[in-house]
Order: structure tokens, then C-alpha cells, then sequence
């Protein structure tokens, strides 16, 4: 069989994994809110899956992989225009239509993990508007920069396998701008965690789809791709039982929701390296990770009292990402993937500095253009429900139905 076809089914069943990836991350963050807010949140994480692949059609994906800009894409293919169904993605053996829509599921799932920040107190409408501005102008020019072969940043030299940059410090960064415009809940806490079994199995569905998103990210059924499944599997359990030894050494409950954080946390962290970096590696990333993110969620109440970030999206997301963006620079191996060069433990210490610059420039430029964007979408139709509908909950307030009718 023509490989050009292997390669795009195994790119199609990619985008498949991470279409699920949305609906576990509704279920995750579900369980985690009050029962109020249940179906508002649920919704937050599926509605992208309507609005983004729209917009990824409409100028999305030209804006990301079209034109000779070194920070923003061309017009190159609008409406995909142009685009044929035996066309072949550059530099591969994909057919571009299994790219298209492989991308337009990345970037369908970084609006929906930045909507874990606002839960609660979002004005459904304003979050519609901010899904269209973000995806344009935020996320088409961190993936513009990174991925494309023209972008700033991979001519600079640096490296983003899966979107750890692109999509993850893209993501958490900007959930923290959300959190400081949206400033703090009127009864921050109350009824949270209401089902903890709903996040656990959104948990689980997260890291089957994650193969998807880091494997399928080879653009190949090839030695690359078993790499990056590989390390996905073992970043996590590593990410994990750090966690639970951390637990034990500061003899602190050993929660459910603490070992499915540090699952997510191992799973963002290993995404930008996962394709470049052995398995040894990948577990030393993840229990790097899961250590610096509990540190960060020791004292998570000191931060919560200056930022209420609902579900911590800034420290499950933001941090681990940042973090893997900067260690592909360290554990990088050019004998596991000879299209990166060597990191800074075989002795290459320049693309640790393209690594550090490259994904601080994404986290900066993150953080300070979606809280423009936001600033303007407050000043305009507003941003934040009333205290009423806040106190009653979102489901009904914006919905107009409930998750659990009790009679």
C-alpha cells in the first residue's frame, strides 16, 4: 500500500484522539466545579469543536502554514482554496486534507483548556467572541512562528514536537491572563469537586487521546512515532509516582485529584520533547515536572489569594509546558531523532538558549495579547456574569437547564 496512505490514516486517527481529548477535558474539568456550573463548563470545552475548525477553514490554517512572514502566515489559502484532495503536505507523505484537519484539532483543544481558568464566572457569549479572537491572533502566531518552516522561531533553531509551546504554554499562560481580568468567584470553592469520578474518567480519556497528540505529531507510522508513545507512557507514570512520593515525604493526603493532576502535568511536560528524547529522558522530564508542580501546589492558597484560577490551568498546563519547552533543549537526542541536534547533556548548550528564549518569548507574548484581547472584549460587551446569576450558577443562568434534576 502507497505510504502516502498509511501516513494519513495514521494522521486522520491522530485528529481522532484528540477530538476525544475535548470531550475528556469537559469531563475532567466538570468533576472539578460546583454542580451548579456543571453543563456551562462541559459546554466551554466542546463548543471550540463548532467554532475553531470554522475558523481553521475560513483563515486558520493559511494564516499558520501559508506565506514567507516570519510571524504571521499569508492568504494563501483561505476557504482552503487551492488545497486538493491528493495534494501532499510539504516535507512529508501526508495528504494535506489528514493535516488540515489534524491542526485544526490542536487548535480546537487550546481555547477549551484556556476556558478552565474563567469557569464559573465567564459570560458564555463573551467566551464565543474570545475563541474566534484568540485562535487569530494569539494561537495562529505562536504556530505560525513555531511550526512553520518560515516562522521566527524555527528558523531561529528551536523545537516544539507536539505543542508544548504552541498549544500547552500558549494556553496556560493566557488562562492566567483570563484569571487576572476575571479577578476572584463571590464564593470561590463552594460545591467544587462535586464528582471526582467525572474526572477521573475525563483524566483517563485525556491521556488515551494524548497518544494521538504526541504520536500522530510524527506525520508517520514510523520508528519516531513508537518513540513518542513510548515516552508518553512512561513521562506520565513517572510524573505520577513522583507525585505520590511527594505526598509521602510531606506526608499530605494522597488525593485522587493529586495523582490526576500529576498525570496531566507529565503528559503537557513530555509534548514538546516527545519525539526527540529516549525513554530515560522522558522519565526524568516527568518526574522533574511533577516535582516543580508540586512545589507550586504546596503553595497554591498563597497564589489563589492574588489569582483565582479556577482550575489551575497556570500550574497544570502553563508551568509544564514552559517547562518541557525548556528541558527538550537539555535531554534532546540527535541519535533518537536526527532532525534535532544533541541538548545540553551531550554537551550542545546553544539550543538550550534557543529553547529558554523561544518558549519565554511564546509565554510573554501569550500573557500579554490575550489580556489586550480580553481587556477589549470587557470594555465592549463584557466579560463577567452578574453576582446573581454567578450565586444561582451558570447552567441555568446562561443554559437554561440543569445537570441533575432532583425532584
Amino acid at each position: 500500500m502507497d505510504p502516502v496512505y498509511i501516513n494519513s490514516f495514521w494522521v486522520a486517527f491522530g485528529a481522532m484522539l484528540v477530538l476525544l481529548m475535548n470531550f475528556g477535558l469537559a469531563f475532567f474539568y466538570a468533576g472539578l466545579v460546583s454542580g451548579r456550573n456543571v453543563l456551562n463548563t462541559i459546554k466551554m470545552s466542546i463548543i471550540t469543536l463548532g467554532i475553531v475548525p470554522i475558523v481553521w477553514w475560513l483563515c486558520g490554517y493559511s494564516l499558520v502554514f501559508s506565506g514567507n512572514n516570519a510571524f504571521v502566515g499569508g492568504f494563501d489559502y483561505l476557504f482552503l482554496n487551492g488545497i486538493s484532495p491528493v495534494d501532499i503536505f510539504p516535507n512529508t507523505k501526508v495528504l494535506t486534507i489528514a493535516f488540515i484537519c489534524y491542526q485544526a484539532m490542536f487548535a480546537s483543544i487550546a481555547p477549551a483548556i484556556i476556558s478552565g481558568s474563567g469557569v464559573e464566572r465567564l459570560k458564555f457569549n463573551a467566551y464565543i467572541v474570545f475563541i474566534v479572537l484568540w485562535i487569530v491572533c494569539v494561537y495562529c502566531t505562536i504556530a505560525h512562528t513555531v511550526w512553520d518552516s518560515n516562522g521566527w522561531a524555527a528558523q531561529f533553531g528551536a523545537f516544539d514536537f507536539a505543542g508544548g509551546v504552541v498549544v500547552h504554554v500558549s494556553a496556560g499562560f493566557s488562562g492566567l491572563a483570563l484569571a487576572v481580568m476575571l479577578k476572584h468567584r463571590k464564593i470561590s470553592g463552594l460545591h467544587g469537586k462535586h464528582n471526582l469520578p467525572f474526572m477521573v474518567l475525563g483524566c483517563g480519556m485525556l491521556w488515551f487521546g494524548w497518544f494521538g497528540f504526541n504520536a500522530g505529531s510524527s506525520l508517520e507510522l514510523s520508528p519516531i512515532a513508537m518513540i513518542a508513545f513510548e515516552n508518553t507512557m512512561f513521562a506520565a507514570s513517572s510524573a505520577m509516582f513522583v507525585w505520590i512520593l511527594c505526598d509521602i515525604l510531606f506526608k499530605n493526603p494522597k488525593s485522587i485529584s493529586g495523582i490526576s493532576t500529576s498525570l496531566i502535568v507529565g503528559l503537557v511536560t513530555i509534548t514538546p520533547a516527545a519525539g526527540y528524547v529516549s525513554c530515560s529522558s522522558a522519565i526524568a522530564i516527568g518526574a522533574i515536572a511533577s516535582a516543580i508542580s508540586y512545589t507550586f501546589i504546596l503553595h497554591a492558597a498563597k497564589f489563589k489569594r492574588m489569582v483565582d484560577d479556577t482550575l489551575d490551568v497556570f500550574i497544570c498546563h502553563g508551568i509544564p509546558g514552559f517547562i518541557g519547552g525548556i528541558l527538550v533543549g537539555v535531554f534532546a537526542s540527535n541519535k533518537i531523532n536526527p532532525a534535532i541536534p544533541d541538548g545540553a547533556i551531550y554537551g550542545n548548550w546553544s539550543l538550550l538558549y534557543k529553547q529558554l528564549v523561544v518558549t519565554s518569548l511564546g509565554a510573554l507574548f501569550s500573557f500579554t495579547a490575550t489580556y489586550v484581547l480580553l481587556a477589549i472584549i470587557h470594555k465592549t460587551i463584557g466579560l463577567r456574569v452578574n453576582a446573581d446569576d454567578e450565586e444561582s450558577g451558570l447552567d441555568l443562568a446562561e443554559h437554561g437547564e440543569r445537570a441533575y434534576n432532583i425532584d
